[in-house]
């Protein structure tokens, strides 16, 4: 059962007028609402007591009682059909057989019946009542809620109308703004024109650019190159110069007059080695000059030392220096100390960098 069909019933229940499943659903229902139930319960059952109690008493008319009476005595005696329909007949017509009714009333249910008569009435005015009550306070509640509808529906009105005036001037400012737009659109459009162009142009300059940095490389990778052979061609010009520069002092050396000459060969004339020493004793300059002797380069880390030999002094150590490829060279004289005379020039073998004391075994020797 739902509230509703609770207050349908609450106005019968409040006259007793509910049985049966009615009657149980309506109880069930209160006991387990009991506190929502209660105060609709107690207000029908104060309207229909005040209603019983100004309700006046009435007497229902005398065909009516009779008619009651005789269906209460063939309920009482079913098998006397006969005689109800007679009693029936007899109640319907104004004739002095009534009395035998009346007396038989008197006799069977004279209270009851009295009883039943007199609380007909009120209890109809009551339901009514009550009904009416009822019918009332749905209508006022109908009103109410018809009021709070209504109220509700010229709020919502408000507001469409407030909406109404918000949209109209949101529609403009959308028109302004799709204005403002196609202005925009319209200069992105010029814009994406001069983008394009400038990057076309931007590609044209990035394949100059590459074209300028490959020939810059290849001009760096040139320069390079020559960087490379001009140092290469410095060190020879500077290793010409030097040769040039040591002939040049040669030949000058060899075309002194007060040059004197001495030559130089293998003391154990095992090899083909032979040199030429050439010595200026006034200015105490000279050179040697070697040919066919072993190759000794500085990169085996060995070196020509050459010693000048007075008479039975130990050897002066009198410069240093290497061959080419064919065993040949010069070596410049360069005394490391004073000495009286020079009766020798002699040539070792010895460690780079050359030794204040002989230590390699003599491959040239002359006087």
């Amino acid at each position: 059962m739902t509230h509703e069909g609770f207050r349908e019933m609450l106005p019968l229940y409040v006259v007793g007028a509910l049985d049966g499943d009615e009657l149980y659903n309506f109880e069930r229902y209160v006991a387990e609402n009991r506190e929502r139930c209660h105060g609709e319960i107690a207000e029908y059952q104060a309207v229909a007591d005040q209603i019983a109690l100004v309700a006046p008493s009435a007497e229902p008319s005398l065909a009516v009682y009779e008619r009651i009476a005789v269906a209460i005595g063939e309920s009482k005696r079913p098998g006397q059909a006969a005689v109800a329909t007679a009693t029936t007949a007899v109640a319907a017509a104004p004739t002095p057989a009534r009395v035998p009714v009346v007396e038989r009333r008197e006799r069977e249910g004279s209270d009851f019946v009295t009883l039943l008569f007199r609380f007909v009435p009120w209890t109809a005015a009551a339901v009514l009542g009550v009904l009416l009550y009822s019918a009332y306070g749905q209508l006022q509640m109908v009103t109410n809620q018809l009021k709070s509808v209504t109220s509700s529906y010229n709020d919502l009105l408000g507001k469409s109308h407030a909406q109404e005036g918000t949209l109209t001037e949101q529609q403009g400012n959308l028109a302004d703004l799709t204005a403002r737009v196609e202005a925009q659109n319209k200069k992105l459009e010029q814009f994406q024109v001069s983008n394009k162009q400038q990057q076309h142009d931007l590609e044209t300059l990035r394949a100059t650019n590459r074209e300028l940095a490959d020939q810059k490389d290849k001009l760096l990778q040139a320069a390079d190159q020559m960087r490379q052979q001009l140092e290469r061609e410095t060190v020879q010009t500077a290793a010409l110069q030097k040769k040039v520069d040591e002939q040049t002092s040669a030949l000058d050396l060899v075309m002194d007059p007060a040059i004197r000459v001495a030559s130089l060969g293998d003391p154990k004339g095992e090899t083909k080695g032979i040199g030429r020493a050439y010595w200026q004793s006034v200015k105490k300059t000279g050179l040697v000059v070697l040919s066919n002797i072993a190759p000794v380069s500085q990169s085996q880390g060995k070196c020509l030392e050459l010693w000048a030999i007075c008479g039975n002094e130990p050897p002066v150590a009198a410069g240093i220096g290497w061959t080419d490829d064919s065993g040949h060279g010069i070596l410049q004289v360069k005394l490391t100390k004073d000495i009286t005379c020079i009766d020798k020039f002699a040539v070792t073998v010895e460690r780079a960098g050359g030794v204040p004391t002989p230590e390699g075994a003599i491959i040239l020797i002359g006087q």
